[in-house]
């Protein structure tokens, strides 16, 4: 018999594994470049991504799904990364947001640009899913390029602010990520990390972002 942390791991990585396969299908067809590739939407090798894919968030969320609801759509993103030596990182690249799984999950996809010839894009994602017992979101967080998932749980913080934590990301290391001065229009990320429980922060990453046309009201 499974014991119940088993059994939860197993399932998280089954619907990461799930929705990386969507991922893969869709992101597949893209060049290094990150331009789209010419695939027709009739292609029967999309037929799960367009399964996969919800207008809206799924009534039995009620109001929790405005925590992440905001965030639907497409942003342009200047990502900002800090190493421990002090070298500062400059890139650029997008976010997409949207729902799946007829409503139930929040997933986004974050794309690095290369910026080097020939190089190929970054790209990762994220699975958010309300947990109905606490009335908190946790996230599944999976990063191909080095087979890495990692789990985050949190939710809102007032009125421009959502809080993810996660200790299974780096060994003895909780780490923070907050969607932060959220408006319609811009927003900005951050990845934080500590080493004493919380009592301090190091800013390991800040992402400015800027969204892509307008939000849709009932998103």
């Amino acid at each position: 018999m499974l014991n119940g942390s088993f059994t939860r791991w197993f399932l998280l990585w089954f619907l990461a594994a799930v929705l990386l396969l969507s991922i893969s299908l869709g992101i597949g067809v893209a060049a290094a470049t990150g331009k789209a590739g010419s695939m027709p939407a009739s292609d029967p090798r999309l037929d799960m991504v367009t399964a996969l894919q919800a207008t809206g968030p799924n009534p039995a969320l009620g109001d929790h799904a405005s925590v992440f609801r905001r965030l639907v759509g497409a942003w342009d993103v200047e990502y900002t990364d800090f190493s421990k030596d002090g070298k500062v990182t400059h890139r650029s690249g997008e976010l997409t947001f949207g729902w799946v799984l007829d409503g139930r999950v929040m997933q986004d996809l974050w794309v690095v640009f290369p910026s080097t010839a020939g190089k190929a894009r970054e790209v990762y994602t994220d699975l958010l899913y309300l947990d109905p017992k606490s009335g908190t979101w946790a996230a599944v967080s999976i990063d191909p390029q080095v087979a890495s998932v990692a789990t985050f749980t949190g939710g809102a913080v007032g009125d421009d602010r959502i809080v993810l934590e996660s200790h299974d990301l780096v060994p003895k290391e909780t780490r923070r990520w907050s969607f932060s001065d959220i408006r319609p229009d811009a927003l900005v990320f951050r990845d934080e990390a500590s080493s004493d429980d919380g009592t301090s922060w190091t800013l390991k990453s800040e992402y400015h972002m800027k969204r892509r046309g307008a939000p849709t009201p009932a998103q």
